[in-house]
């Protein structure tokens, strides 16, 4: 007999009806046709054995939530324009670009190396990495590096200037600076406030 292994995924409602309000160009109205595919879908498939080999590896939400964003794209959008077996962004290239931002925090990840990693072109790669995250490279780059900031300073005794090098920071004053954009307080507020005494 034959082995058999069936994945679910369960995309939350509101995240399909916000995407959809967001994007006018969708054409699929009714969500309740989502619900059972009556064709294979090939990137679905490959989407769920990458996000189990995530899980295994312990990397955080952020990676479900990336593919979770790009799963949601291809199911309100015209199939034909992001087929794995055509050159492009497809789910196990996405995955190993958020894991090669992942490996490299630390140090000087450029658009180039970012693309050539996801095999494309400089602009084919940002165009496609907008389209599937809702966000620029660089801009999840850089929310990568704040939530590994904000997991190290709540958890680890690392200097402040320590832990802003280690996400790929240049300088404490950089670090400073982007860490008070996104969270709204400096990286020493931010630690006091996660460890109540």
């Amino acid at each position: 007999m034959q082995r058999v292994e069936v994945a679910f995924i369960a995309l939350p409602t509101q995240q399909l009806r916000c995407y959809a309000d967001e994007h006018p160009e969708v054409t699929v109205r009714d969500l309740s046709t989502l619900e059972a595919p009556r064709v294979f879908d090939p990137v679905a498939a490959a989407m769920a054995p990458a996000l189990l080999r995530a899980q295994d590896a312990g990397l955080s939400e952020h990676y479900a939530f990336s593919a979770a964003h790009y799963l949601t794209a291809h199911l309100l959008h015209p199939h034909d324009a992001l087929q794995p077996d055509t050159p492009g962004l497809n789910p196990e290239r996405l995955l190993a670009v958020v894991d090669y931002m992942r490996k490299h925090l630390a140090t000087r990840v450029t658009l180039e190396d970012m693309a050539k990693e996801a095999l494309l072109s400089r602009y084919h790669f940002l165009r496609q990495f907008a389209a599937a995250t809702g966000k620029t490279p660089v801009q999840y780059l850089t929310e990568l590096r704040i939530e590994t900031a904000c997991r190290l300073l709540t958890t680890s005794n690392e200097l402040i200037s320590q832990v802003g090098s280690r996400c790929g920071f240049p300088n404490p004053e950089s670090f400073a600076r982007v860490f008070r954009k996104h969270m709204g307080c400096s990286p020493l507020q931010y630690r006091h406030r996660s460890r109540p005494e």
